[in-house]
């Protein structure tokens, strides 16, 4: 079960964290990677041509030890992230996972439109916890220093980063840097403890091979915990993959967890089936989808409105995608609201419920937006199908059992294993069988075969199947019905196997359908017939009704023998579905009054016990041959059964 949030402050409390990892951002030139060097002693710009043109290209990385008095030191794995405005998706790519965000401003320069386009998308990003150092103190006067203060209040003013620590430093001469790390130390130690978890979650952002070991993958762990040995899945490419080799910071390790950095030695697969922006995950977690469901905000700072089916760029993990977002319920989203939306991608992607993402325009000049995931994995539909927004809006829902019970009942008659609901909801995966349980006890959930169906499901095909009777008997007005196994294979296909024949069932027993011989129809429906053919089977009713118990087969009928065989035909199909009559073998009936009368002369001889065929006979006056094929009626619809030369009774309403 999900721990409570007093259980994780309790955490939190007697399990001081030990590893972090912290992501930098701001303006291109205002020293993030200098500050990371001071700090650390390691360059994180790794390239020649960063280091050549004084510019970060690509994610840097870096590992701070932070001394604390109370225990173990704390490992920081810092990502240092581009901030020129071409390579905004790398710095999205590196903002992924971190658990603090270390915002630099240059004293010098000040707010820049890269400090504001970071600002916005660590606040869509949720990285609530961090501080703001600003740098280069040692060039500029005081009076600048309280200057850029100002400017960055107003700037944080209304985000997740209002209240974060704001500390003026200096690469080249130390200034600040003693109280930049123990402010760090302070943050890492507020934070909760990781969330325990079974699901490992690592986003891919750089791929190589070393020489005699194979493929690397390095990334921030985002959940769960991977060990030597275990096989993961590749994501979305559908591929399993096995872990040789861990290393984190550089040190070889047997286990990587959340709050950490990490690389992956991997077996069993190419480094040309791997590319930057996949996942690696526990196996069966992660579902590739062309189509997910979120909520969209639209930044206040946007001057137009956002018009639905636009074409943008979608940030999310480490990957980037292009997508045509439509909005749910709307023609468009107005600046700083937001709506829900669906995102049709151009490649599949993975996601799980709640993750964060950044949206850009199409020519990747500016940041949009963001939002969060309300259903990972859907399916393409029209943006103002009724019940659509309604559906989305419980799959967004606080309450887990919310989120459960809607996404099962869209889940329809798929099999989905408690990973994948995990993944759809939200949830750790060994919560789910209480979510179960509690949706069976309300009578939601109908079983069939070891399998569970939202009982609502059900309901929506067996109004299909209904509808689809009703549109059959006004194609056909004259015809009985629709063929039993036809019906059944007709369901089947909209439903799966073993639930043909258990719908049609309900609907006989709920007297929503009836059944004639091999026809099945519309319990209020009745053929359409021509004055000549009521008349026919008025005088056929009549004549059955008169041979009581004795009716000849309906070929020897007085009112059938001199018919055409195409009449005889019509006849005979009028007369399996007509409530007057039962069917008690092929082309032999009875009427339900006759019928009645010796099914009650069974039940008053069953009352002493078992009976035999000359008891029935005896009771009624008739010949064998006419009470052998009504007993065989009656023993095959389950009203007896013959044990011997004996018959008892099996059901007391028939």
């Amino acid at each position: 079960m999900p721990m409570s949030a007093e259980l994780k402050d309790l955490q939190a409390a007697v399990i001081p964290r030990r590893r972090c990892i912290v992501g930098t951002a701001g303006h291109i030139d205002h020293g993030k990677s200098a500050l990371v060097l001071a700090l650390t002693g390691s360059d994180p710009d790794r390239l020649p041509e960063e280091r050549k043109r004084g510019m970060t290209i690509e994610l840097g990385f870096a590992h701070l030890v932070l001394p604390c008095e109370s225990g173990d030191p704390i490992h920081v794995g810092i990502v240092d992230v581009p901030g020129h405005e071409r390579f905004v998706r790398t710095m999205v790519a590196g903002a992924t996972g971190l658990d603090l965000g270390l915002l630099v401003v240059a004293a010098d320069d000040g707010v820049m439109p890269q400090t504001r386009e970071h600002v916005e998308i660590l606040d869509l990003l949720g990285v609530e916890s961090g501080l703001i150092a600003i740098s280069k103190a040692d060039l500029v006067h005081s009076d600048q220093v309280e200057a850029v203060l100002e400017e960055i209040a107003e700037l944080v003013a209304g985000t997740c980063l209002r209240d974060w620590p704001v500390i003026a430093t200096s690469a080249k001469s130390g200034e600040g840097l003693d109280e930049l790390r123990s402010t760090l130390a302070e943050l890492i130690s507020d934070l909760p403890s990781p969330e325990s978890s079974s699901i490992f979650r690592m986003a891919i952002d750089r791929v190589f091979a070393v020489r005699g070991r194979g493929t690397v993958v390095t990334g921030s762990v985002l959940s769960g915990r991977a060990r030597v040995g275990e096989a993961l899945d590749l994501q979305p490419a559908g591929l399993g993959c096995k872990v040789r080799e861990l290393q984190s910071y550089g040190t070889s390790a047997e286990d990587v967890a959340a709050g950490q950095r990490a690389a992956l030695n991997l077996t069993g697969i190419d480094r040309e089936r791997i590319e930057r922006g996949m996942e690696l995950s526990t196996t069966g977690y992660l579902m590739p989808t062309r189509y997910l469901d979120a909520r969209v905000r639209i930044l206040t700072r946007q001057d137009k409105v956002f018009p639905s089916h636009r074409r943008i760029r979608m940030e999310i993990g480490t990957t980037e995608v292009m997508a045509t977002l439509v909005v749910v319920g709307g023609s468009q989203i107005q600046p700083g609201s937001d709506a829900l939306a669906q995102l049709r991608l151009a490649r599949p992607i993975v996601a799980s419920f709640g993750q964060r993402f950044i949206i850009r325009d199409e020519n990747a000049c500016a940041t949009l937006g963001g939002g969060r995931v309300v259903r990972p994995v859907s399916r393409r539909f029209r943006p103002h199908q009724r019940g659509e927004q309604e559906a989305l809006e419980q799959r967004e829902s606080p309450d887990a059992f919310v989120r459960y019970n809607e996404a099962i009942r869209q889940a329809g008659f798929e099999t989905w294993t408690p990973m994948r609901v995990a993944c759809e909801i939200g949830v750790p995966p060994d919560a789910v069988a209480a979510l179960s349980d509690r949706l069976r006890g309300s009578d939601q959930l109908i079983r069939v075969g070891g399998s569970d169906v939202h009982a609502r499901t059900v309901a929506a095909v067996e109004q299909r199947t209904l509808a689809y009777l009703r549109r059959h008997h006004a194609d056909h007005p004259t015809e009985p019905g629709v063929l039993r196994d036809r019906l059944v294979g007709w369901i089947k296909k909209r439903s799966a196997d073993g639930w043909g024949r258990v719908i049609l069932k309900r609907l006989l027993k709920d007297s929503r359908a009836t059944q004639s011989g091999p026809y099945i129809a519309d319990a209020g429906f009745r053929p359409a017939l021509s004055p000549e053919d009521a008349a026919l089977a008025e005088k056929l009713i009549a004549e059955i009704a008169a041979a009581q118990f004795d009716v000849p087969v309906m070929p020897k009928l007085k009112t059938v023998a001199a018919l055409s065989r195409p009449r005889a035909k019509m006849l005979d199909d009028l007369a399996k579905c007509e409530p007057r009559l039962v069917s008690v073998g092929p082309q032999h009936f009875l009427t339900t009054e006759a019928m009645d009368r010796f099914t009650r002369t069974i039940r008053e001889l069953a009352a002493r016990g078992p009976f035999k065929l000359a008891d029935v006979r005896d009771a009624l006056g008739l010949s064998r041959r006419v009470v052998q094929p009504l007993l065989e009626h009656l023993d095959r619809v389950g009203v007896t059964k013959r044990v011997g030369d004996e018959r008892v009774l099996l059901e007391a309403d028939a």
